[in-house]
Order: structure tokens, then C-alpha cells, then sequence
């Protein structure tokens, strides 16, 4: 494939390694210290830009045909928003808070943990918290957001998410994400269900970006056989395996 990427920091360069690792060919490049236009003859887009962008991004792939693959978090609230553009153009995409594998996967063990808890809901509470290096600019992550998500689906009691520091205390139906920003941590993300008897921790702990960068090359790589639409990894994250 001939893929574009937006967005050429740290993870931008991880996502060209592993692109490239799988045969792809790096051929736009769309960054503030590296300005190009979008080309049509890109196969498919990356973007791990920001939040503010990804508005414009997803216009200028969808004028022009090209699918787009979003890794960049902080932009839910303008979801709908995002999803109608599809609608109207045609166009494909994929997103994700995280397009790691084991994340993918640690969201499908937290969401049957959490139905079999709910049934025991007298007796055990939940909650989310998640760690990332210093220079993350948002809070609470977009994978603690999805992994709240999740709770929320199979955890009958909860309907309500909470992620900002508490002067009061937490409702039974609210569910606590709570976030701490230190060092270089690359990410770790912890559900814990807790009762008075014992307490049960389901972490993932990212080790390198590399998880990141190659589940977002295998989206690029999966959305070329998709109907048009802007759908979510973890929907379509089993047709990987199957």
C-alpha cells in the first residue's frame, strides 16, 4: 500500500517503521515542520496529529476519496459531528483510542470481567486508572474513556462517568476514572473491582508504542475492504483473527 501519514512526531515515526516493516511504502508525509498537500494517490492516511486537526484531516481525505485511519485522541465530543461527514462523501475510516492488539484484546477480557462482577454488584465496586508519561496533553486517556465505555455496558449498576477530582462522595450508578501524569510511562491501564472480601486487578501495561503503531498499519490495511462509514477498532477488531 502507498500510505500517507499526519502527523510525523514520536508516534509518527514508530507508525512509518512498522508500515514500512510490512511491505508499505511511505509516500505523503503531512506535518507542521513538513507541509504537504493531500494527495490523492495515497492508498489510505494515519493521523496521529491532534485533537485540533483532526477536523480539517478528515475534510481534505474525504474530498478527495482517500480512507483515513485516526489514532489521534481528545475529539469524542465531536464524534456525530465527524461520523456525518462519511455519510455525506462516502468516504471510509477507522478510529481508536488505541489501535494496540493487547489493549483491543484487554478491553474484551475487561468487558466480560465486568458482566460476571454485575452480577455480584452488592457486594463489588469498580473503577479505572490509568498513567502516562508527562507530556501527554489530555486526561483521562482515550483508551480509560473506551475501557469506561466498556464498563458501563456490562456493569448493570453504572450508567454515569465520573473523571474529575471528587469533593464529595462517589455515587453507587458513577463510575470513577481517575488519571496520573508522571515520568516517561508509555501507558498502563488498570480495572480494578474490589470488595470487603478481595480485590481483582486486570492491567495492561504498553511497553513501547510499537503495539500502537502496527494496530493502526493493520487498520489502514483492513479499511481498504470496508463499506463506506467511520467505524470504531474495537468493532471490527475481530475480523483480525478470524
Amino acid at each position: 500500500m502507498k500510505l500517507g501519514l499526519i502527523g510525523y512526531g514520536r508516534t509518527g515515526k514508530i507508525v512509518a517503521e512498522a508500515a514500512q516493516k510490512r511491505g508499505h511504502e511511505i509516500v505523503s508525509i503531512i506535518d507542521l515542520n513538513r507541509p504537504d498537500t493531500f494527495s490523492a494517490k495515497v492508498d489510505c492516511y494515519i493521523d496521529f496529529s491532534t485533537a485540533e486537526a483532526v477536523h480539517k484531516n478528515i475534510i481534505a481525505c474525504c474530498n478527495i476519496g482517500v480512507p483515513i485511519v485516526i489514532g489521534t485522541t481528545g475529539w469524542l465530543n465531536d464524534l456525530s459531528k465527524f461520523e456525518q461527514i462519511f455519510v455525506e462523501t462516502g468516504n471510509k475510516g477507522i478510529w481508536s483510542g488505541n489501535f494496540s492488539v493487547g489493549v483491543n484484546l484487554f478491553w474484551q477480557i475487561v468487558a466480560e470481567a465486568a458482566a460476571k462482577f454485575s452480577k455480584f454488584s452488592n457486594d463489588y465496586d469498580v473503577s479505572v486508572h490509568e498513567i502516562h508519561h508527562k507530556n501527554k496533553i489530555d486526561s483521562p486517556s482515550g483508551t480509560a474513556l473506551r475501557t469506561a465505555e466498556v464498563i458501563l455496558e456490562n456493569f448493570s449498576t453504572k450508567n454515569s462517568t465520573i473523571t474529575e477530582t471528587l469533593q464529595r462522595k462517589i455515587l453507587p450508578n458513577e463510575l470513577h476514572v481517575s488519571s496520573a501524569r508522571y515520568g516517561e510511562v508509555v501507558g498502563t491501564h488498570t480495572t480494578v473491582f474490589d470488595s470487603l472480601f478481595d480485590s481483582v486487578e486486570i492491567t495492561h501495561t504498553a511497553k513501547t508504542r510499537e503495539g500502537f503503531a502496527l494496530g493502526a498499519v493493520l487498520a489502514a490495511e483492513m479499511v481498504m475492504d470496508l463499506k463506506p462509514g467511520f467505524y470504531k477498532f474495537s468493532n471490527i477488531f475481530e475480523q483480525l483473527y478470524k
